[in-house]
């Protein structure tokens, strides 16, 4: 099999242009004043972007079509990876994967769903892509993975009174050997009891936010470990956007500085399911933010429960728009 690297040579993503206040939010879902003064003063939350009028489809090929009008050899994508936290986003007749890339016009492309570990699924799909092209072993093949996903009911819109689910989306071109930023390193750790996911008995819910910040510095740490990388090495931690207070909790426990952390889009967009840890990359791409030769940290956690982390180097004009 090939040694070449994963690289992500194109990332977009997209959000609704339409945005409200958790408040609002709150209103609509039923909460009380005192949950959604806890969503704002503790866990972080302050707006959520969402459209009423975007189907699914419409949010997950608005980041997509970006990355494939940019790409000068569309018919080079061999797989496109539709990765999601709700494991049924369509009805059981519909592939979403598969009309996805019809809407597309990659006929080219085999087209499947990543979906078993929740919010973390993005990160996985980005090592699945990777390991398909080396399998393939053409220079030339390119994966497109993509996110996105319409929070349509209350349960899965409030996750255990710990977050608050806004509208995103985002595609990566995804090479082996490519000229975009490396993926350096990818981990998990998994904790088997949780597979109910939004479910989740109460007493599970209490040993998932008990073992949080230790399973996922452990991921965290292994993947660091791959890279023969320390937290020192480490430009920027680029969290999921799930809670400040769990975030602040992990890097109490990984004795990280908060100033190194980019939380800047809890408070923009909420939690935005897989979409989160590149919603965030692109985002300190496009503010200027990514040094080259910098290492960058991405993490995701998917209740079941799968903790991810994985170690991405950014190359000059690597993983443009």
């Amino acid at each position: 099999m090939s040694s070449r690297v994963t690289t992500l040579e194109r990332i977009a993503a997209f959000t609704p242009r339409h945005s409200i206040p958790i408040e609002d939010a709150g209103e609509s879902l039923g909460l009380n004043r005192y949950v959604v003064r806890m969503f704002r003063n503790i866990h972080g939350f302050d707006r959520l972007h969402e459209d009423a009028q975007l189907d699914l489809f419409g949010l997950v090929t608005a980041a997509a079509e970006l990355v494939v009008k940019a790409t000068p050899d569309p018919s080079a994508i061999r797989y496109l990876l539709f990765a999601h936290t709700v494991l049924d986003v369509t009805p059981s007749t519909i592939d979403a994967a598969d009309v996805i890339r019809e809407a597309l016009g990659l006929v080219n492309a085999d087209a499947f769903a990543v979906t078993q570990q929740h919010c973390a699924s993005g990160l996985a799909a980005i090592d699945i892509a990777g390991e398909l092209l080396r399998a393939d072993d053409d220079p030339t093949a390119r994966a497109l993975v993509l996110t996105g996903e319409k929070p349509v009911t209350a349960r899965f819109r409030v996750v255990n009174n710990t977050t608050i689910l806004g509208e995103a989306s985002t595609a990566c071109l995804v090479g082996a050997g490519g000229t975009g930023d490396v993926v350096r390193a990818y981990a998990t750790k998994t904790q088997v009891l949780l597979s109910d996911g939004v479910y989740l008995a109460e007493d599970l819910v209490t040993e998932f936010n008990d073992n949080y910040t230790a399973f996922l510095s452990e991921a965290i740490h292994k993947a660091l470990g791959q890279s023969g990388l320390t937290l020192d090495d480490i430009t920027m931690l680029v969290p999921h956007n799930v809670s400040k207070l769990l975030w602040w909790r992990t890097l109490d426990e990984l004795d990280i500085d908060r100033s190194r952390a980019f939380f800047d889009n809890i408070g923009r967009y909420s939690h935005c399911c897989c979409a989160d840890p590149f919603l965030n990359y692109a985002t300190l791409r496009d503010e200027g933010r990514l040094v080259e030769g910098g290492l960058y940290l991405l993490t995701s956690v998917g209740l079941g429960a799968t903790y991810a982390a994985m170690v991405i180097e950014h190359r000059g004009g690597g993983a443009t728009a």
